[in-house]
């Protein structure tokens, strides 16, 4: 059997690369559900929040209220949880619209590892803990009429019984147990006077979290031959020319196969994965995708205004970029001067506060609701009182310290009157019944 083995012909050789432990990273482990009808861990997260010490994990997932919702029992019971929580309301819709999942700490004999392989390598990371994510069903007991007619039955049916005699036993406490006691009493009130920390819930296939993944995939730029110390492989990086990004392939390359593509080309990839992103971020994380420290800013500002427009001091990919010329939409094919359209008006409404209502923009663009969730979740999210609101608000005040900063705000001020000029050109020539 060794013979044989020895003679087996080796198709491929694959480097195993072994991360650190450093990276502390969780499994979340959830119930088991069906996937064709799983909406629930698919649906945005309202928030993510940790307690470092402890490890408690609490992550919420928003409900659908519109489909299969009993509003009148939801309103119950989120006035029957504000009655007895001493913060402020956990639901400010006035109804349950969210499930909340917590963690629970398992007990395992083995060291557990996450692995990643793009076929050309394999990257193995030990994980730190893996935590068990329950529903968090504080709210269920809060109201139950149920409950309240098996007490007052249960009640009825001892007074209904003998009066039996009270017997009481008492064990002698083995040495130590009352200190154990006290350990345990001063561990759960530490857990519970341990503040939450708040957390961003990054979505998959976002760049920042493919910028977790590059961290978890060590770096072998340069290294060191083993039979030969002296000698030093470096991997030669060619720069992409030419290649046509769009939103999907900007979500399939790492961090590392960034820093081969041009200037231009790099913006463009972390304006699609970012969607909305400040200048002082984008500088960032242009240098951490191999754009030297010492690149006049000048120049990526030259670039970045060729496909980008400024909303709230923020940069948005231009929709231009993302509808291309002669291309149709992905759901139902529509034009692509509909489709930049009814983008562009989108984010005017965003910028200018006013409240976006899918159903009517659907109608004046005579545009499907598919068509104008894709737009709204490129520059926009649901709050938790379901309104669409821009997905970066702040300015950090980084563009504000250029040199021409008010040649660039003055520019981009002209660009939007004259394009919202031109949406409302369109929108008085547009046919009542047009279809598309």
């Amino acid at each position: 059997m060794n013979n044989e083995a020895d003679d087996d012909e080796i198709i491929k050789e694959i480097p195993v690369f072994l991360s650190n432990d450093a990276m502390q990273l969780l499994l979340l482990h959830y119930p088991t559900r069906v996937s064709k009808n799983d909406q629930l861990l698919s649906s945005n997260v309202t928030q993510c929040r940790y307690k470092s010490e402890c490890e408690e994990l609490e992550i919420s997932y928003a409900l659908n209220t519109d489909q299969n919702y009993d509003r009148g029992h939801g309103q119950e019971l989120a006035v029957e949880m504000d009655k007895t929580s001493k913060d402020k309301s956990n639901y400010p819709s006035g109804m349950i619209d969210h499930l909340s999942f917590e963690s629970h700490n398992t007990t395992s004999n083995t060291a557990d590892m996450i692995m990643y392989t793009s076929g050309k390598s394999i990257h193995l990371c030990p994980l730190k803990k893996t935590l068990n994510m329950l529903p968090k069903l504080s709210h269920i007991d809060k109201i139950d009429p149920k409950d309240e007619n098996k007490k007052s039955s249960q009640n009825e049916s001892e007074e209904e019984e003998e009066e039996s005699e009270q017997i009481i036993a008492k064990f002698k406490d083995r040495p130590g147990k009352k200190s154990e006691k006290k350990k345990m009493q001063e561990m759960v009130k530490q857990r519970a006077m341990e503040p939450w920390i708040d957390l961003n819930f990054v979505p998959n296939g976002h760049y920042f979290s493919r910028e977790e993944l590059d961290k978890f995939m060590l770096p072998h730029t340069n290294r060191t031959d083993q039979k030969q110390p002296d000698i030093v492989v470096t991997k030669v990086e060619k720069e992409v020319i030419n290649e046509n990004i769009n939103a999907i392939r900007a979500r399939q390359l790492s961090q590392n196969e960034i820093k081969s593509y041009s200037l231009e080309n790099k913006i463009k990839i972390l304006l699609f994965n970012a969607k909305m992103i400040s200048t002082k971020m984008l500088m960032n994380l242009l240098h951490k995708c191999g754009v030297p420290s010492d690149e006049s800013l000048t120049t990526i500002l030259i670039h970045l205004k060729e496909i980008a427009v400024l909303v709230r001091g923020n940069w948005v990919i231009k929709s231009e970029v993302i509808y291309p010329d002669n291309t149709i939409s992905s759901h139902f094919g529509l034009n692509f001067e509909v489709m930049r359209i009814l983008r562009d008006y989108t984010i005017h409404l965003l910028d200018s506060g006013q409240i976006v209502n899918r159903k009517n923009i659907g109608k004046m663009f005579n545009a499907p609701p598919e068509e104008v969730k894709d737009v709204l979740t490129s520059v926009a999210v649901l709050d938790k009182t379901k309104t669409w609101k821009l997905l970066v608000t702040d300015n950090d005040g980084f563009l504000e310290t250029v040199d021409n900063y008010h040649e660039i705000c003055k520019e981009q001020s002209d660009w939007w009157t004259t394009r919202i000029k031109q949406i409302n050109t369109w929108l008085e020539q547009k046919p009542k019944k047009n279809s598309l």
